[in-house]
């Protein structure tokens, strides 16, 4: 007996000699961590939350790590020391010194040891119930603060089987489907097995889009689309399919009808022709439906080439010229109508006039069975004129709406081919085998693309078939596939398609990699009618840019284009300069450009090009000349510039050459003899630069003063070059020239104040201050910067987008319409994915002007260069043309290179003669 007593003695014996081992252990490493701390508090004066955080965890956790684990089995004494560790850690933090622990806590986001040690009470339990270690950490994490402070155990309980019930958040559009999905959701709440795993909350949208906007912005989870929504779900609100309705009326396992066909109906009395249907009136299940949008109207502009395309990127513009008045619901909406210039005739026949809800999915002729309603109502009205000609359908909603007192003996078929006797229509026997338009994958169920909890999802579906299926053991209380009863009273008409399809008899859940995105589920088919809705009269448009920095943003810009379907496709050409960007737009070439004012002049006058698009600078079209200096040179006036240093964007431009040049001969610092006014300027000042002046374009007779260069910084050949390889060029370059080194810079009145102030980062730019410099005024005042509006040299009229003059008005339009598109998605100096008003660090006025806010299309009337670039300014260029010789003007003449061909031509003729006589 006694030899148990003295094991029992003996354990507790090493019990006190191990807790004494411990105390001592603990108490050493503390002192060493107070130690650490006190080094640190001499050493920073001043700690922030970032710095005790990295300075604690590489100096005072590795002596703290064993004993400040997820659980502390030790005495309180020891948890009570290494909380004093953390205590006064806490303090040294800047602000939180003389607050209380508690709130140093907070402010840092730490939890109190007790904590850590309530967590570890439930660690030696897991490895019985889960026979692993901390397999629960993870899911103890994710409660809420609310489960986790419950202030017993059966409020925990009851909270935390609300946290892990499943909530699904369906979205719906009209008050049917919200009748019908609020009575699912009271079904539900009366099934406790179902109700444990599930609640279900209706979400009310407006519409199909704004459904989907919710689900992208994670205010909702699921919604039902046809295959045509669907596409824009996933292109422009990044959803993915999850489940499919299964029409299969066998509901064996395994058994499946995943698609359906599209049905035109016409009136029997009537014989239409598809391939001649201008001027008809139609009612359409809605825009961008499948059976109503995308199967029949692919046909008719690509197959049957019955409806011509005359605008790119917009289908509602095309018909609206072919067709006569209509239902399409949702053509007016901001999807197919996002400039809002779509006109009503396409809305015509749809039934809610008046009302919020004319022409859209929630007007009594939407849809299938509204589109059957409209041409019903319309062709047995006696005393209607307007008598629809057909209705764009699904095959089986024609059954069924028979059961609404739909005469189907009055119909018959539209078919897109001819049949065997010789016609164009066949009866409803057809309807899925020689007459259809095609077919279409059977709706889906769809989420946002990263929703992680598709699985969840997924099994919530196939619960809600298991118990209000066709075979499901609530049926009686609620049938998921019927939409009869949830009508408004005071309008006639059966519902139809609430939540499902009303034929549907299963929801086919495809393996998650084959649903992983919209294109890996649909059907290549199905991906090539889309594709028929792209057509564009302009398969390509070419840009034409003058050097890499362009070339290399214009790539940009055509991916982010392609990237939203904007046709017509964008494709980039690089051209030498300006000059020969014009003469490629006029050879047919290129297409398009951008030239400011000057280049425009010469643009219309020696290529013949015209001005389409204008940039918009916020107070609108224009912009200002103007002359900076440094506010140190007190005395440089707007009259005397001998011997200065003068900095110009590029010879031949508007604010860098054009009205200084004029403003230079109005105030009599010149005289310029026998017509040579580049001489006359050259001798004026010291040095300058003047991009391109010595380009061959400018320089005819190479004898321009090399002086007008020799401020210029380009290395070796792209030392003053009209483009950006020159890092003068330019507005932004004209004021850089001017800040290392110049007297003047010849620019426009927003350079300098994009420019200073830290708005550009480049280095150039980083310390410039606005209030350094000044303005020049014409009537020889001087003016801070921001008085530009009554200190300047001339309004010079936006830059505008040229291209030939042959160009017809409609490919004039379909040019605006592909930057009328870019500009909505890309106009923004924000957007993360392409910014088209924006150059980039170390760039500036790429393709566009940074400055430009908006673009617009100039009137059809105004398309000349002489017309935009109005009278004042034409005077200025003339004066300039009067006072110089033919190459002496810094101006741009073809007449040389005229010249020059003729005698080429002469030559070659006289040599030949010679040859021939010899």
């Amino acid at each position: 007996m006694l030899l148990p007593c003295m094991r029992k003695k003996t354990r507790r014996h090493h019990k006190r000699r191990c807790q004494t081992f411990l105390q001592l252990h603990h108490e050493k490493l503390a002192k060493k961590a107070f130690t650490v701390l006190g080094v640190i508090r001499r050493t920073f004066c001043r700690i922030t939350r970032m710095d005790l955080q990295i300075l604690y965890e590489a100096y005072a956790t590795p002596l703290l790590e064993y004993v400040a684990q997820f659980f502390y089995v030790g005495c309180k004494k020891d948890a009570t020391l290494i909380g004093r560790v953390r205590r006064d850690a806490t303090k040294m933090v800047v602000g939180l010194k003389y607050l209380h622990y508690e709130t140093h806590l907070v402010v840092l986001d730490l939890f109190l040891l007790e904590y850590r040690c309530h967590r570890g009470d439930l660690l030696p339990t897991l490895p019985r119930l889960n026979k692993a270690w901390l397999t629960v950490v993870a899911a103890w994490n994710t409660l809420s603060p609310t489960v986790v402070h419950a202030p017993s155990r059966a409020q925990m309980k009851a909270l935390l089987d609300t946290y892990l019930c499943v909530n699904v958040r369906w979205c719906v559009y009209t008050e049917p489907e919200i009748r019908k999905c609020e009575k699912l959701r009271q079904s539900i709440t009366t099934i406790p097995q179902l109700s444990m795993m599930y609640t279900l909350t209706c979400i009310a949208g407006q519409d199909e889009f704004q459904c989907m906007r919710l689900i992208h912005s994670r205010e909702a989870d699921l919604i039902n689309l046809d295959a045509g929504l669907a596409y824009y779900g996933s292109s422009l609100y990044s959803l993915r399919p999850i489940a499919v309705e299964n029409y299969a009326l066998d509901n064996s396992p395994g058994v499946r009808e995943l698609f359906y066909y599209a049905n035109v109906v016409v009136p029997k009395h009537l014989n239409p022709v598809p391939t001649n249907l201008r001027g008809k009136d139609i009612c359409s299940a809605g825009a961008g439906t499948a059976e109503g949008w995308v199967m029949p109207f692919g046909k008719l502009f690509a197959d049957l080439r019955t409806i011509p395309v005359t605008q790119c990127n917009s289908v509602v513009r095309n018909l609206i010229g072919y067709l006569g008045d209509s239902c399409i619901p949702n053509s007016l909406s901001e999807v197919f109508n996002p400039f809002g210039d779509n006109t009503q005739e396409v809305c015509q026949l749809c039934a809610n006039r008046g009302l919020e809800t004319w022409c859209t999915t929630r007007d009594r002729y939407a849809r299938n069975h509204g589109a059957l309603r409209c041409l019903r109502e319309y062709t047995e009205n006696i005393e209607s004129l307007v008598k629809p000609t057909a209705a764009f359908v699904r095959a089986r909603e024609i059954e069924l709406a028979s059961v609404d007192g739909f005469p189907m003996a009055d119909y018959k078929l539209l078919c897109p081919t001819i049949q065997a006797d010789g016609t164009w229509t066949a009866d409803f026997n057809a309807s899925t085998t020689t007459c259809h338009w095609g077919q279409i994958p059977a709706r889906m169920i769809m989420t946002i693309l990263t929703e992680p909890n598709v699985t969840e999802f997924n099994n919530f579906l196939t619960t809600l078939v298991q118990y209000f299926g066709p075979s499901g053991s609530h049926l009686q209380t609620f049938s998921l596939f019927q939409s009869t009863g949830y009508g408004n009273p005071d309008e006639p008409g059966q519902t139809y398609d609430l939540m499902f399809s009303d034929f549907t008899r299963n929801i086919f859940v495809p393996p998650e990699e084959e649903t992983a995105t919209y294109y890996r589920w649909i059907s290549p088919n199905f991906l090539d009618e889309l594709q028929k809705l792209e057509q564009c009269p302009l398969p390509t448009m070419n840009w034409c840019v003058i050097d890499q920095f362009e070339m290399a943003k214009c790539g940009r810009m055509k991916s982010a284009f392609a990237a939203r379907r904007i046709q017509p496709d964008l494709n980039c050409i690089q051209a030498d300069s300006a000059i020969d960007c014009m003469r490629l737009i006029q050879e047919g070439y290129a297409d398009m450009i951008t030239l400011e004012a000057g280049d425009l002049y010469a643009a219309g006058k020696y290529f013949d090009l015209v001005p389409i698009v204008a940039e918009n600078y916020g107070d609108g079209p224009f912009y200002h000349a103007v002359a900076v200096v440094k506010k140190v040179n007190p005395g440089l006036l707007v009259s005397n510039w001998r011997h200065r240093f003068t900095c110009h964007s590029g010879v031949g431009k508007a604010t860098g050459w054009i009205v200084p040049i004029n403003l230079v001969l109005d105030t009599r610092q010149v005289i310029v003899l026998n017509g040579h006014l580049l001489y006359a300027f050259a001798e004026l000042i010291s040095r300058a630069c003047v991009p391109g002046i010595l380009n061959a374009p400018f320089d005819r007779t190479g004898k321009n003063n090399l002086n007008l260069c020799e401020r210029c910084t380009g290395g070796n050949k792209d030392l003053c070059r009209r483009d950006h390889q020159e890092l003068y060029y330019g507005d932004a370059g004209a004021f850089r020239c001017m800040t290392e080194g110049g007297d003047i810079a010849f620019t426009r009145h927003t350079t300098v104040h994009m420019n200073t102030a830290g708005r550009n980062p480049d280095y150039w730019a980083r310390n410039l201050r606005e209030d350094d410099y000044e303005l020049l005024c014409a009537d020889g005042r001087r003016a801070n910067i921001d008085q530009w509006a009554t200190c300047n040299l001339a309004r010079i009229p936006s830059s505008v987008v040229v291209t030939a003059s042959y160009k017809s008005e409609n490919e004039r339009t379909n040019m605006w319409r592909l930057l009328q598109y870019g500009q909505e998605y890309y106009s923004a100096d924000k957007n993360p994915i392409f910014q088209m008003f924006d150059s980039g660090f170390g760039q500036t006025d790429l393709i566009f002007s940074d400055d430009t806010e908006s673009l617009s299309l100039i009137p059809w009337e105004n398309q000349t260069y002489t017309r935009w670039l109005g009278q004042r300014f034409l005077q200025l260029v003339e004066n300039l043309e009067v006072t110089a010789n033919l190459y002496e003007a810094g101006l741009y003449s073809a007449k040389g290179r005229l010249q020059l061909s003729r005698l080429t031509i002469l030559t070659a003729t006289i040599f030949g003669i010679l040859t021939f006589v010899g």
